[in-house]
């Protein structure tokens, strides 16, 4: 997926938003819902088996979801107050994303952001495999990083979070089912928060 191709098909599919995590879930709640990753909606993980519940969890869906070896971008937000930087490729410890899209945070959203508020946005496209992402989903779990999984071909946005999975599909219909589905990871409260 080239940049435009991401930009084009974010503009066509989340024409009310812009790629960023936390925002989803409040602009399309009739296509979005929450699994908790650990039982008891348990925030962090603290033990080596807590890990394992959250990577199973999160393979699994991200799996019934997408699909083994299907197209997924990689995508992530810096938030920056200098516009200067010009550098389209940014090299993580999780490989090299490209910079994709840089948002003029203030002038989109004046009443939320200071002046000179950016939020750039870096994306890498690759095939989803199991167990092949446990080190960026740690550390979203972790919350040392945050970053979500766009599947074109799916239409979905899933966005793990320290806690859990907010997910983003096409359709209320979709959605229903798979909360049902996963029904014994939702949360218990009545919002789904």
């Amino acid at each position: 997926m080239t940049e435009s191709e991401f930009i084009d098909y974010w503009n066509k599919e989340y024409p009310e938003s812009f790629p960023i995590n936390h925002e989803l879930k409040w602009i399309y709640p009739d296509r979005w819902f929450r699994i908790h990753s650990l039982p008891e909606s348990k925030r962090y993980a603290e033990s080596a088996d807590e890990y394992r519940i959250i990577l199973d969890r999160q393979n699994q869906l991200i799996n019934d979801l997408i699909g083994e070896e299907s197209e997924v971008a990689i995508s992530f937000g810096l938030y920056t107050n200098d516009i200067a930087n010009d550098n389209y490729k940014e090299l993580t410890d999780f490989g090299e994303f490209l910079k994709v899209l840089t948002i003029d945070l203030h002038k989109e959203r004046p009443e939320e952001y200071e002046d000179e508020m950016f939020f750039d946005i870096y994306v890498k496209t690759e095939n989803w495999k199991n167990g092949n992402r446990d080190e960026i989903l740690k550390a979203i779990a972790d919350d040392e990083i945050r970053a979500m999984f766009v599947s074109p071909s799916k239409k979905c946005v899933i966005a793990p979070y320290d806690g859990g999975v907010d997910v983003i599909v096409n359709t209320t219909e979709n959605r229903d089912k798979l909360k049902a589905k996963y029904k014994d990871w939702l949360s218990d409260i009545e919002d789904g928060m």
